[in-house]
């Protein structure tokens, strides 16, 4: 469970890493948020297929897709899409697949901070980590009540 928790907030630390890396190119970020788009898709994509091919199981498929659905109607998909890793972090440490997964889900968080930047540049740094913080902690939740609730199970 230790474990699972230290790796759980490594690839939290992807988001910071994000942040930082836009801190110091900061004139590549408006150019380059396209490619960081795209890299965002590409890197949530290869996370889904390894999932699914570590971990072929319908009722897998049909929560996955139940996700995918419903936050495609929010506002807020990005930040929601963030939090569905957490269970596919979870899903993947308990049954297959970790050792692929917990590395791109740490990639994952170098465009999603890296765009956050972006859009908050005229904040100040303090703020800025507050709100990624504020924004995201929802994946260190769920990944942790997840962790306890596979304790139990």
């Amino acid at each position: 469970m230790l474990a699972y928790l230290i790796i759980l907030v490594i690839t939290f630390l992807g988001l910071f890493t994000g942040l930082l890396i836009g801190w110091l190119a900061k004139e590549e970020l408006k150019p380059g948020r396209k490619y960081l788009s795209i890299f965002k898709h590409v890197l949530f994509i290869a996370i889904l297929i390894i999932f699914f091919v570590k971990n072929w199981s319908v009722l897998f498929v049909i929560f996955i897709a139940g996700l995918i659905i419903i936050y495609s109607f929010s506002k807020h998909w990005e930040t929601l899409y963030y939090y569905a890793l957490a269970v596919i972090f979870f899903l993947s440490w308990r049954y297959n697949g970790f050792a692929f997964l917990g590395p791109l889900i740490f990639l994952y968080g170098f465009p999603i901070g890296s765009i956050y930047l972006l859009e908050h540049m005229k904040v100040q740094r303090k703020q800025v980590l507050l709100g990624v913080l504020r924004q995201y902690s929802g994946f260190l939740i769920i990944g942790v009540l997840l962790g306890l609730l596979g304790l139990v199970i």
